[in-house]
């Protein structure tokens, strides 16, 4: 898919085109086909894989990338408890709740 898009991650990935300059891109470059991934909500605590998608209105693609979650970096379960899930991105620990974990995709490694 062809895209006039000048986002800033125009080089890494296909974005699918209603992005503006601040916006975060659906799909990765090394996404899965089509499918744009599993659920982070559905894996086990201790699996990793590559965030591929972030799904949701643009203001939570946005707020979730500005916590760390951009597409192509790697992403690790550490815990669900209580409706909340806590994360590994960059090596820091970010702790979200189950609704806002169900827009992030990922591959599994």
């Amino acid at each position: 898919m062809e895209s006039s898009c000048r986002c800033s991650y125009e080089a890494a990935c296909r974005c699918d085109g209603r992005c503006d300059s601040k916006s975060v891109p659906v799909i990765g470059a090394d996404a899965l086909p089509l499918c744009g991934g599993v659920p982070i909500v559905a894996a086990r605590p201790g699996e990793s894989g590559k965030l591929v998608r972030i799904s949701g209105k643009t203001e939570t693609r946005r707020f979730l990338s500005e916590l760390g979650f951009i597409i192509g970096d790697s992403v690790r379960v550490i815990s669900q408890n209580s409706g909340n899930v806590i994360l590994d991105i960059k090596g820091s620990r970010i702790a979200i709740d189950r609704s806002l974990a169900s827009k992030l995709f990922f591959a599994p490694e």
